[in-house]
């Protein structure tokens, strides 16, 4: 209601304005008209009456003129009237204003008329000089008090407070009870249904009746929560869709990656299942002399397809799809699974895979599914890179991080993981795109040009990212940073 009352206030305002500046040209308008009747008045009373005076002197005398000024004082309420002698500088009979303050200013109706000021406040006073033929220079005074200039203003100020706090009462009341109707309600449900809005609630539109403003807004509102309604539905499906194919896109990375293992991983079965064909042959043919070599051979035939079977675990565990779970991870035992799955494969290319873990131990909130992925595409491509014989070195350590951009240094404490080569390295134009799908430098039927792509996205849902340095003729090193537990 914040609004109902600030245009109460403001209608009240202009009201109290407006009735001010209509009171005050008003008082100001009457006393105006007042002084100018007061001066017609006595303009027209004293040429009626000095022609009286004038008469009565010239045929009668002074004292009779004298007789007949002071009669007609008494009967004239409000009037002061006087016969005075203009060559009298004081004295009762002395004019109120000297004449030559005033004669110079008798008008062609022979009066002059002046405003003057004393004990009892304005007054205005009007001069009609006498033709006396006795020669004396006389003239008749009359005065007439204007003290109701400081008694009507303030007689019309009390009536127009006390008409303007009626007025400002009851155009206040009319005001806020129709403000509320039209303005404060309409507003509250639109501040409400915007509040809906905000917090995802795109249900029950909002009916305001009426054919307003405040109505074409709530039906633009209406409209506005129907479009973010099917757009935050079609992102979600999106979304969906996209993690989908996310998954699947990581999915069969992960199989071409088995695929380029399974040639060494069939060469690394070849020796298990040679010692179980010797001792299964030994057995069959009677060559055990006696019950205590059958049973050495039996558990030796045992020892070696329990080898074959945690060979085979380990790749099917790197190949199966799992939903994503982040859980402490031992990361120096997360190098050692995937040095070991990617042994026989570096073996075949001729190249020593080096696995060197941290110590103390470093423990990081991890997929290990997920990030031992993105770990084997590294290592593969710095394999493939690898002309051996050569070394692929693959290592961990803790590092702390200063949060660049901060108002604050923020140090974090990060785990990173790093794979180098000696290979062939990569050329300053092509590092900016060696994330990109689909961008590889390999031979034809060599990559997808999906491994980093998947490697860095796998990164990056981690919290962390991918360094790369790297120098044609000199190799790459690559290394993955992601935020690892307080030590």
């Amino acid at each position: 209601m914040k609004l109902v009352r600030r245009l109460t206030l403001y209608l009240l305002l202009v009201i109290g304005v407006v009735v001010g500046f209509d009171t005050w040209v008003g008082v100001r308008e009457h006393l105006r008209l007042f002084e100018d009747d007061a001066r017609r008045d006595e303009r027209v009373l004293g040429r009626a009456f000095a022609s009286a005076v004038q008469a009565e002197w010239n045929e009668l005398g002074e004292q009779h003129a004298i007789d007949l000024v002071e009669e007609a004082n008494r009967y004239e309420e409000g009037v002061d009237i006087r016969l005075v002698y203009l060559d009298l500088g004081s004295g009762p009979s002395a004019p109120k204003v000297p004449a030559d303050e005033w004669l110079d200013s008798v008008g062609p109706r022979g009066t002059a008329q002046v405003r003057t000021l004393d004990e009892e406040g304005p007054r205005l006073v009007t001069y009609v000089p006498l033709s006396i033929r006795s020669g004396r220079r006389a003239a008749l005074e009359m005065s007439e008090t204007l003290s109701h200039e400081r008694t009507y203003p303030t007689t019309r100020v009390r009536r127009t407070l006390a008409a303007a706090a009626l007025t400002l009462l009851t155009c206040g009341g009319v005001a806020w009870s129709v403000g509320v109707r039209l303005v404060g309600r309409p507003v509250a449900r639109l501040v409400d249904k915007a509040r809906r809005i905000g917090a995802g609630d795109f249900s029950e539109p909002l009916a305001l009746s009426g054919r307003d403003e405040f109505s074409l807004l709530a039906g633009e509102m209406n409209a506005m929560a129907e479009q973010l309604d099917a757009a935050i539905k079609r992102v979600a499906a999106e979304s969906a869709e996209r993690i989908a194919a996310l998954e699947q896109l990581r999915h069969a990375d992960r199989l071409t990656t088995v695929g380029k293992l399974a040639a060494g991983l069939a060469h690394e079965l070849g020796t298990p299942l040679n010692v179980i064909s010797g001792r299964a042959q030994m057995v069959a043919a009677g060559e055990t002399a006696d019950l205590d070599e059958a049973i050495a051979c039996a558990r030796i035939i045992e020892q070696q397809a329990e080898r074959m079977a945690a060979i085979v675990r380990q790749l099917l565990d790197f190949a199966r799809r799992r939903s994503p779970e982040k859980v402490p991870t031992d990361v120096g035992r997360l190098l050692r699974q995937t040095a070991a799955l990617l042994e026989p494969f570096a073996a075949k290319r001729k190249v020593h895979l080096l696995c060197e873990e941290p110590a103390p131990q470093l423990f990081a909130p991890l997929d290990s599914s997920q990030m031992q992925q993105a770990l084997t595409n590294l290592v593969v491509n710095a394999i493939q890179a690898s002309t051996g014989p050569a070394c692929v070195r693959v290592c961990a350590f803790p590092e702390r991080v200063v949060a660049a951009g901060a108002a604050e240094p923020v140090v974090s404490r990060h785990a990173v993981l790093e794979v180098s080569d000696e290979g062939e390295g990569i050329s300053a134009e092509r590092l900016s795109a060696i994330f990109d799908p689909f961008f590889t430098t390999k031979e034809v039927g060599e990559g997808t040009g999906l491994g980093l792509s998947v490697a860095h996205g796998i990164v990056k849902e981690h919290g962390g990212w991918i360094e790369v340095e790297s120098e044609p003729g000199r190799g790459s090193c690559f290394r993955i940073f992601v935020p690892a537990e307080a030590a």
